[in-house]
């Protein structure tokens, strides 16, 4: 069969488009920072331009673009409805530094270079050429120093998941998508009924994977495993190809995946890293590209001098001294603890807790553990130094999270709260939002209505008059107010 890329895309991504997401590590600033800590300078994030292959409708580039206003993007999908609405999304938007082109990877029009190129949930879902040109881009419209990001299905996590795969395009053959993803609803239904009655190791997993299925959307069921292609591959394979066309791996995207080859004294990372993805049973990754033969390589603990830390991680219910003397002091990061020992190890990270998620530089959150721990300037250096290794452990065991400047968002609401348009236009049809974090997050009904309201037109009085009203006093619903703004506030999505 002969691929037409055009007939593709409006039988498949027009007919049942992905849901909006935006994909937080494909991030220029996060390209920038993780490329700095392996030691390797990148295009200032800041004013660079950003190329993005297989944009679909913006979800992705428009927060970026809204985020970076010194910077350019462009968008490419073959698919022009989607590109269509791309477009009126960024004209309402009133963004004039994002463009989006229905065109070919293989037919690129831009042909000034790009600081930073995209490549998300593509590579595996289309065919060897369409893949080939995808890292053509990549070499050819890459600036020097440029980073790019490409995805891809994993091997040998998708080896047991490809069973999955050819039992419901067994049972929904080609047509209609959403007729496609009823019968393999039902097959899957199916399917769970009958390894109920045959306990075993292999029923148990196979179970749990269909729990997992039967809740995802409908266009993940229908792109993911009843599309024509889903190729997924081992990472040397991959690490092979785009050697093939001058290019080589920095680093996993996911820092918790890129670790083990990013430890000092990982030995050959590429080797490594293909030998945990079979101890893990690794199904995806997301590589980060530059020009070269080698890249890989250990991160350098004194590049975090350079850098900003962040933390879920919440403040622990202490005294002061429990910080500063050698008794454990337990975070409670995403449902997991860190145990810390050190006392310039729990300041340092008392002081990040303290900053609800926003970035801090190196530096500062340094001196504030220098500070609580009462070292002088000279102590204060070298503690800072001396411990950068630990604090690497933190980030690669995902305690901490990695950022290249401060925070673009606002810490608190102000006189007139000016919520993210972006999130208020998401907020009339969708039950999560994206962030200035660059992140999605599931919106409480009592911080909706306060979000759509919040415009920077209106002072408290006008958001309660402009509220629905009820039976509750008047300062209830000024205090239910100002809770729903501290919310939006904690969570970036008002404008600084």
């Amino acid at each position: 069969m002969i691929y037409d890329p055009r007939r593709m895309t409006s039988n498949r991504y027009d007919e049942l488009p992905y849901a909006d997401y935006c994909f937080p590590r494909t991030h220029p600033e996060h390209l920038f920072a993780v490329s700095a800590l392996c030691g390797r300078a990148a295009p200032p994030f800041a004013r660079c331009r950003v190329l993005e292959l297989g944009c679909a409708r913006g979800a992705n580039l428009l927060p970026m673009a809204l985020d970076l206003p010194g910077s350019e993007f462009v968008g490419v999908d073959l698919s022009e409805v989607q590109v269509a609405e791309a477009r009126d999304r960024a004209s309402a938007l009133g963004l004039t530094n994002v463009s989006f082109r229905a065109e070919s990877i293989a037919a690129l029009s831009d042909d000034a270079p790009f600081d930073y190129v995209i490549c998300h949930g593509v590579y595996s879902w289309v065919p060897p050429a369409v893949r080939d040109a995808i890292l053509a881009a990549c070499r050819g419209r890459m600036r020097p120093d440029g980073v790019a990001y490409v995805s891809f299905n994993a091997l040998p996590g998708w080896n047991a998941l490809r069973t999955i795969r050819d039992f419901l395009r067994e049972h929904a053959p080609p047509g209609p998508a959403q007729e496609r993803v009823l019968r393999a609803r039902r097959a899957l239904a199916a399917l769970d009924g009958s390894l109920q009655a045959d306990p075993s190791p292999w029923s148990a997993w196979l179970r749990a994977e269909l729990r997992e299925l039967g809740g995802a959307d409908d266009a993940y069921l229908f792109h993911e495993h009843l599309a024509a292609v889903n190729d997924a591959v081992y990472l040397r394979d991959f690490a092979a190809h785009a050697a093939a066309h001058g290019l080589a791996q920095l680093a996993d995207a996911d820092l918790r995946v890129a670790a083990p080859a990013l430890r000092p004294g990982a030995g050959d990372p590429l080797a490594l890293a293909q030998s945990v993805d079979f101890a893990h049973n690794r199904r995806f990754r997301a590589a980060l590209l530059v020009h070269g033969e080698t890249a890989a390589g250990p991160a350098d603990p004194a590049a975090l001098a350079r850098l900003h830390l962040a933390t879920r991680a919440g403040v622990p219910d202490v005294g002061a001294a429990a910080l500063t003397d050698d008794r454990p002091v337990t975070f409670a990061c995403d449902g997991r603890p860190v145990v810390l020992r050190d006392p310039w190890m729990k300041c340092a990270l008392h002081a990040l807790a303290s900053e609800d998620r926003r970035p801090v530089s190196y530096a500062a959150m340094a001196a504030a553990a220098a500070a609580r721990l009462g070292l002088d300037r000279r102590a204060a250096l070298g503690a800072a130094a001396a411990h950068a290794p630990s604090m690497l452990d933190l980030l690669l065991d995902g305690a901490l999270s990695l950022h290249a400047g401060a925070a673009r968002y606002a810490e608190a609401a102000g006189l007139r709260p000016l919520a993210s348009p972006i999130a208020r236009a998401q907020a009339t049809g969708s039950d999560e939002v994206t962030t200035l974090r660059h992140t999605r997050i599931a919106l409480p009904d009592e911080a909706r209505a306060v979000l759509r309201l919040s415009d920077g037109t209106r002072d408290r009085a006008a958001l309660l008059a402009a509220l629905p009203r009820d039976a509750r006093p008047e300062a209830e619903r000024a205090g239910d107010c100002e809770q729903a703004l501290d919310w939006l506030a904690s969570n970036a999505l008002l404008v600084g």
